[in-house]
């Protein structure tokens, strides 16, 4: 049965079908394969198999294996071991460096399958396509269309269409194997020598030659470690599979030399097997396999006899034990046949040099005390896996096999280099990813919406989401969305312009519910390898340690909210002009005002920016560069999606207009985060950048809802008005230094407002001089109106001009 661009064929309809694939080939190589796509197809097929007792006529075990081997999180897990987080992302090897590297796939891979693995064929092909190979399959007789079938049946789950052209079976003839070969860039092949020999003598010059040859596995034993529980599991991994398989154990190594305790093992062994033997069904062996069995059998038999080395032979119905007293490991003619031998631990390393390359998994049988001492001496003999005796068939997510990662054999290693002049900014040289699927269908989450999705089991890191009032809510997130998305933002902030092999950084984004500021950016200028001096800051307002610290250590950029970095300047100003050392100032939140820009490039600083854009629900979200003015950011395209939709309806907004922000996490595996709208307004920037850099660009124009930034922290005016209960507004601006200025207008007790703000969240901003806070009686009829729609709104924001297009400034309502 062939496989051809997802159609089973008969031998009789082929026709000059390796003529077709041949032709394609180029046109399919060219193409980038996602791994998405497989991930995708593979997880939908995994579940139609776990889930459709009748699917292609499987038994259980089948079924249950496929399943395992398919699922998203194992292929993902095994793709991630074996070539690393995004392992196709072409990136700087070192962010001080021009140079990058990527995985990519060898091209077209013949695979040449044994017999003796009824879903091995598969698994190989699925295993190669996870990488972007275009797989070819060249199948044993024995298989009669199995692995097209199945083949056929993934493909059914592949929504884009894509992958029929990356998998095509083919029975070829043996004598003509050549010119399946003839295009290939890798043979994949398993076997015994002599038939990876002859297939090898056919292979193209330059094509990789991937062998998967006979391996041989044993069990060994610690005498006095040896319970009727372990050895019951030495008989189940010998029945388990016949021996057919490589990690089956052949030979059973005692760490003895005494006859007597030989015996005594195989004693033991003997009523295992007796016990453990029925409960797995036998193959039968073939004539001439039966044949060594009884050869094997007989002159064990005449040894013992006619010599004087002790030995013995149990057999049972189905199995049989030969003990010979000679140090050695020996191959078995399997079939349940156990070789029982002595090796000493002292003689382990030499008995097993012969066999080196072909050595594969040991299951030990140890007290605790000798378990990692056994394994170091075993990997040292030239064994490539330990396990305990009743895992030598099992195995783990992205495990080694015989000794190699296979994905790192099914790929190669590329680079590109550059001058150090060229794209300086550009730690990918990765095209964009494309839209998530699904999103059209999905609704707007807003705050409310984010804090009621449960997290998932993957949630591992937790960080406090939300303001001081109520019920603290968090956002969950694994280890691995965390270190995916600071990634990222080391990447936005190298691209905005830190320089980890010149630049000293102190971090100064401290302060109450901003921790995740501070943490978040220690882990981007750790994976940035930057000299980094993270900051607490002064309980009494007194900066003149962090000053000094500045100067002693030649900090030469500072990270940190405008507030803060403002404020220090204000309180150390004669001990920074004199220091004069301050090149970079990066900032979080919300933009500096002119005033305070005018102030801070008096102490010599020549760059003053945005760092990243982001927040603790979704993460970082984009990055500035040199080439785009404040309030600009690049998207960082490689963890978030952005929309921008109009403020009143779930349409994309006007071209030019201000709208609502919906970001969308790609990958997010603690909780989800689809279409969440922030409370920030702002409009896509055409054109590209002079950067350089092709992730899009938009414009932050000020918030809308209900929660304001002011003096570092998010706060909410709604609430606290409707606890005060009289008429009031807030009016924000800035003072003549550039501090931030809030003016609350009430009709009402004026002193008791101000209490009430005092011991709010805004306590802790107006206590550390980030904040001046003013609260005057104005009758409710003499509050300020929007100077466009005329409405008397709760806030008036005046830090940011009033945008010209619909929506109000940031905070009216």
């Amino acid at each position: 049965m062939y496989l051809v661009q997802g159609t089973l064929i008969s031998q009789t309809e082929a026709g000059d079908v390796l003529a077709s694939l041949q032709k394609r080939l180029p046109t399919t190589l060219a193409q980038r394969l996602d791994s998405e796509t497989v991930l995708a197809c593979a997880e939908s097929f995994a579940q139609w198999v776990l889930n459709d007792s009748d699917a292609l006529d499987l038994d259980t075990e089948s079924r249950t294996a496929l399943h395992g081997f398919c699922r998203r999180d194992a292929l993902a897990t095994k793709l991630a071991r074996e070539l690393g987080e995004a392992p196709f992302s072409l990136r700087r090897i070192d962010y001080r460096s021009p140079h990058y590297e990527s995985w990519r796939p060898l091209g077209l891979v013949v695979h040449i399958t044994p017999a003796n693995s009824a879903l091995l064929p598969f698994f190989a092909m699925l295993e190669s396509l996870l990488v972007g190979n275009v797989n070819w399959l060249r199948p044993s007789s024995s298989d009669k269309g199995r692995t097209a079938t199945l083949l056929a049946a993934f493909l059914r789950h592949d929504r884009t269409g894509t992958l029929a052209d990356y998998l095509a079976v083919l029975p070829w003839p043996n004598t003509d194997l050549a010119s399946l070969f003839s295009r290939a860039d890798a043979v994949s092949a398993w076997g015994g020598e002599a038939a990876l020999s002859a297939i090898r003598q056919q292979l193209p010059a330059g094509c990789r030659w991937i062998d998967w040859g006979h391996r041989i596995s044993f069990a060994y034993v610690v005498p006095g470690a040896a319970s009727k529980a372990q050895l019951d599991a030495v008989a189940d991994e010998v029945c388990r599979f016949d021996q057919q398989a490589c990690s089956s154990p052949q030979c059973i190594l005692v760490d003895s030399e005494d006859p007597a305790v030989l015996r005594e093992v195989g004693e033991q062994l003997a009523k295992a097997l007796t016990r453990r033997a029925q409960q797995w069904p036998g193959l039968i062996p073939s004539e001439q396999e039966s044949a060594e069995i009884s050869t094997q059998l007989a002159f064990a038999r005449l040894d013992q006899s006619f010599s004087d080395i002790p030995g013995h032979v149990w057999q049972g119905e189905g199995w049989r034990i030969i003990w010979a007293q000679t140090a050695a490991l020996v191959t078995s003619p399997l079939f349940r046949t156990v070789q029982l031998r002595p090796v000493p631990r002292a003689q382990l390393v030499g008995t097993l040099q012969t066999w080196r390359t072909r050595l594969q998994t040991c299951g030990l049988v140890a007290h605790d005390h000798d378990l990692a001492q056994l394994s170091q001496m075993l990997l040292a003999a030239g064994v490539s896996r330990v396990t305990s005796v009743s895992a030598m068939h099992d195995g783990y997510e992205g495990e080694p096999h015989d000794g190699v990662y296979a994905l790192t054999r099914l790929t190669r290693r590329v680079s590109v280099s550059f001058a150090a002049d060229a794209l300086p900014h550009h730690v990918t040289l990765d095209h964009l990813p494309a839209e998530p699927e699904g999103l059209v269908a999905q609704p707007i989450m807003d705050k409310v919406a984010f804090q009621q999705t449960p997290m998932t089991s993957n949630a591992q890191l937790f960080f406090r989401s939300g303001g001081s009032s109520g019920k603290p809510k968090l956002a969950g997130f694994s280890y691995r969305d965390y270190h995916r998305q600071m990634q990222a933002a080391a990447d936005g902030l190298f691209a905005a312009g830190l320089d980890p092999a010149n630049d000293r950084v102190m971090n100064l984004l401290y302060g109450g519910n901003l921790y995740g500021g501070l943490l978040s950016f220690f882990t981007i200028l750790d994976k940035l390898s930057a000299v980094h001096f993270p900051m607490g800051g002064p309980s009494d307002d007194d900066y003149s340690e962090i000053a000094q610290l500045i100067i002693d250590q030649r900090v030469n950029t500072l990270i940190g909210m405008p507030g803060t970095i403002h404020h220090l300047f204000v309180q150390e100003e004669a001990r920074l002009r004199a220091y004069g050392g301050i090149q970079k100032i990066m900032l979080g939140g919300e933009h500096l005002n002119p005033q305070q820009r005018e102030f801070l490039a008096g102490f010599g600083v020549s760059m003053i920016r945005s760092a990243i854009y982001g927040s603790v629900d979704a993460g970082p979200l984009g990055h500035s560069c040199a080439d785009s003015p404040d309030g600009v950011f690049h998207l960082l395209a490689d963890t978030q999606w952005l929309e921008i939709v109009d403020t009143e309806q779930d349409q994309a907004a006007a071209p030019g207009v201000a709208g609502r922000l919906l970001f969308t996490s790609r990958a997010r595996e603690g909780q989800a985060v689809t279409r969440y709208d922030l409370g920030d307004l702002g409009r896509w920037v055409t054109g590209p950048c002079e950067c350089g850099l092709p992730a899009p660009r938009f414009e932050l124009c000020g918030r809308h809802g209900q929660l304001l930034r002011v003096g570092t922290l998010f706060f909410n005016p709604t609430l606290s008005a409707k606890a005060i209960g009289v008429p009031l507004q807030f009016l924000i601006n800035y003072t003549a230094s550039g501090r931030e200025h809030l003016v609350v207008q009430v009709e009402g007790d004026v002193e008791q407002v101000r209490q009430y703000l005092q011991h709010s969240e805004l306590g802790e901003v107006l206590n550390n001089g980030l904040l001046e806070m003013e609260v005057i009686h104005k009758l409710s009829t003499d509050f300020q109106r929007h100077p466009q729609s005329g409405k008397t709104p709760l806030v008036l924001d005046q830090r940011q001009p009033v945008l010209s297009n619909t929506a109000e400034p940031a905070g009216a309502t």
